[in-house]
């Protein structure tokens, strides 16, 4: 595994990792009654998830390519 590849996949795990905090964060803001603090933090969770699923299957992509 290259360098590379190492870096692209801690990012994927920061990202969704980070997704996943938010996503926690939005049960909290739901629970306190904090509305639009709820829906940022959803979209938050989301697009970080998303990004991190893109990622995935971009690279999956190339290496299928390469080989």
């Amino acid at each position: 595994m290259s360098n590379k590849n190492i870096f692209h996949a801690f990012v994927r795990w920061g990202l969704g990792i980070h997704g996943t905090i938010h996503l926690a964060e939005t049960a909290a803001n739901i629970y306190e009654r904090a509305w639009i603090s709820a829906g940022l933090s959803a979209l938050a969770g989301f697009l970080m998830i998303a990004g991190a699923c893109i990622d995935l299957s971009h690279h999956q992509g190339a290496d299928n390519e390469s080989r």
